[in-house]
Order: structure tokens, then C-alpha cells, then sequence
């Protein structure tokens, strides 16, 4: 039986995507895995806690030891920081328990049959109608629409049934950025630079649900196009990509990102430039700064919430539901203008508004330096 090509190819990607973290494996155990207490609990008490309780997830979840926790505005709960995971295997520096392998496959399935294909046809279509006279593809999806379109359901289908999507508070702040006319009448919202925090591989799906079918770029580490799937994905969608240690690489994705804002599409980044290793809210960089003030567009600061208990740094995959305490939060602030602001007034203001909303054991520790080059 002849089958398509793209249908081999997607076939190869999804073989290499889960065996990304088999890559050069020196283990291979199945042992109860349990995270190691944050550092929070070296500190005194914040508050008494409520008493422990064993809590199981719902459709797809793993068994979880938590309490109650706290994250809006309350005392937070340390005991509900230390979670059971239950038994993973290790693969070579990452673990995959038993939530972890169902969503896998679940992701991955959809990824390949579904994504993958409808990315590469995308990228096929754009590439052909460049080539012809008039290039429809350009006057029908001019600003890469269709790709976040197509993400965004691809989300939906992997992971609304294992529940983890996050809670969305202050959704009311983006109303500042809806434009009104002289009647009255409210339009959409107006581009902005959107800044997170970034603790976990889960950041990103978490920001894509802020904007659900809202167009918007990824400024993104060159690195993630050699993930399969999600690199053709980031390439079609006309993501910015940075490489951070060439210079000329820096000054094409600033040139980008500045298009793209003066386009009016919305940017998303993690100005901190890679993944905290302890949680805590580090030092930011200046260059999505720079490109908002170049443009004069509002920067929104977001604080995402325990995105790293949904999926620690070595887990290859979420390892709880999003749901489950400690829960997973963003908190989206009120927008900040770049009008009369320095770039170090305006990165200072974002990192502390950032800071402020993050639980305890996310704020930036003692003395960190609020920007670095």
C-alpha cells in the first residue's frame, strides 16, 4: 500500500519526539519519584498550614500527595509545594511517570496526524503561491493567522481532556488596550508586548491560552526549530527566532519583532531568555523592551504560577494536572505605557510588576540584579 510522504515523514517525527529524551540514556529505572523540597522550606513558616490531604486528579491524572493551597492574595501553603509525582521512568536526564506517558502519546498523536500535516500544507501553499502572479496566500493570511489558528486547536484537542489549562486572572486589564470610537463602540485590542516569567516548558502553551485565536508572535530561542513538529510550526507562523550569541541574529529579530508590532500583531516573550533553575523570577534582558518602546506599544506583565509543578525542568512531560493544587495561575497586570520611559525605567517597572503577583517561593531571590546584558 503506497502511502504519502508527508504521512512517512510525520511518522519519523513522532518517533524522534519521543525518543528526544531517550537521546544518549545511561538509565533506565522505575522508581517513585518525588520532587525535593523547595528551597522556601529552609525559611520560617508563613503561615500555619491547613492539614495535608490526598488528592486524585480527575480523567487522566496522576495521584497527588497536596493540601490546600493558596494563590489569590492568601498566605501561600509550602506542604502543597512538595508534590508525589509517583513511579517514573528515567530516560537518560528526564523522567516520564504515568500521567506523563498517557498525555504523551495523547500530544504526540494529535501532533502527527493532525499539526504536523496541516503545517507542512500550509508551508507548501505559502512556498507554490509565492511563485505565482498575484501570491493569494499573501493577500488571504498576510500576517501568519492561519498557523496559530490551526496551534490553537491542536491544544485544545491535547490538552483540555487531561485539564491543563491554567486559571486566567485579570483578563479585565486587556480592556485598556480596546479600542473605541468616537460613538462608543469597542474594536479589538490593540498590539502589545506581552512578558512572563518562565519556569517551565509549560509557559508557552500556558500564554497561548491568553490569546486563544488572537493573532500573535513568539520571540523564541533558535534552538526550538530542531524540535520535531513544533520547529515547522514556529517557521510557518512566522515566530521570531534568536539565536542569543550572534550579534547579526539579535539585529534581525529586533528588526522582526518591531515589523510585527507596527503590523499590529501582538509579541510574546521570556525576557529572562531561558528557564529559571529554582523557580524564582530572574534577571530580565532589554531587547523586548527596545523593541516596544521603538514602536510605542503598551508592555502587559504577566506571572505565571506554578507552571513548573505541572512539569519540572526534568520531566519530559506535564507530570500533574494544571488544576490540581498547587494550581496553575497566570495573572495578567495592567499594561504598562513606554511613553517618557528609559529602557531601564520600563524594564524595572515590568520586572517588579511581574515580581509582585508570583508567590513567594517564585519571587527573584535577594539581590537580583533586575536586568543583565
Amino acid at each position: 500500500i503506497h502511502t504519502p510522504c508527508y504521512f512517512n515523514s510525520a511518522m519519523k517525527y513522532a518517533a524522534a519526539f519521543l525518543l528526544l529524551s531517550a537521546h544518549r540514556a545511561h538509565s533506565f529505572s522505575l522508581v517513585p519519584q518525588r520532587t525535593a523540597p523547595h528551597p522556601a522550606h529552609r525559611s520560617p513558616p508563613l503561615a500555619s498550614s491547613s492539614p495535608r490531604k490526598t488528592c486524585a486528579t480527575q480523567l487522566f491524572s496522576a495521584t497527588a500527595i497536596s493540601a490546600d493551597g493558596a494563590h489569590n492574595g492568601e498566605t501561600e501553603n509550602l506542604d502543597s509545594l512538595n508534590i508525589n509525582y509517583g513511579p517514573a521512568i528515567t530516560l537518560g536526564k528526564l523522567k516520564i511517570n504515568l500521567l506523563g506517558a498517557i498525555f504523551g502519546v495523547w500530544e504526540v498523536f494529535w501532533g502527527v496526524f493532525y499539526w504536523y500535516p496541516a503545517m507542512t500544507l500550509y508551508g507548501l501553499s505559502r512556498t507554490i503561491s509565492s511563485k505565482l502572479p498575484g501570491n493569494l496566500m499573501q493577500k488571504i493570511d498576510p500576517y501568519r493567522r492561519i498557523p496559530i489558528c490551526v496551534a490553537y486547536i491542536w491544544a485544545l484537542l491535547s490538552y483540555t481532556p487531561f485539564r491543563m489549562w491554567p486559571v486566567l486572572e485579570g483578563r479585565e486589564n486587556l480592556e485598556m488596550l480596546r479600542e473605541v470610537d468616537e460613538n462608543g463602540k469597542k474594536g479589538k485590542l490593540k498590539p502589545a508586548m506581552y512578558v512572563a516569567n518562565h519556569c517551565s516548558f509549560m509557559d508557552i502553551p500556558f500564554v497561548a491560552w491568553v490569546f486563544g485565536f488572537l493573532n500573535y508572535k513568539m520571540i523564541a530561542k533558535a534552538e526550538l526549530i530542531k524540535v520535531p513538529i513544533l520547529g515547522r510550526a514556529i517557521q510557518v507562523g512566522g515566530h521570531v527566532m534568536l539565536n542569543r550569541t550572534n550579534r547579526r541574529s539579535q539585529m534581525v529579530a529586533y528588526k522582526s519583532g518591531v515589523q510585527w508590532l507596527k503590523d499590529g500583531v501582538n509579541l510574546v516573550t521570556f525576557p529572562e531568555g531561558t528557564r529559571s533553575k529554582d523557580s524564582r523570577l530572574g534577571s530580565f534582558k532589554k531587547g523586548a523592551f527596545k523593541m516596544a518602546q521603538a514602536v510605542g506599544v503598551p508592555v502587559v506583565p504577566m506571572s505565571i504560577h506554578y507552571a513548573d509543578k505541572v512539569q519540572p525542568l526534568d520531566y519530559a512531560f506535564p507530570a500533574k494536572c494544571s488544576r490540581t493544587r498547587p494550581k496553575a495561575v497566570i495573572k495578567i497586570g495592567k499594561p504598562i505605557m513606554t511613553d517618557g520611559k528609559s529602557d531601564d525605567e520600563l524594564l524595572e517597572e515590568v520586572w517588579r510588576a511581574i515580581a509582585d503577583e508570583l508567590p513567594e517561593s517564585q519571587k527573584p531571590a535577594k539581590d537580583t540584579p533586575v536586568w543583565v546584558k
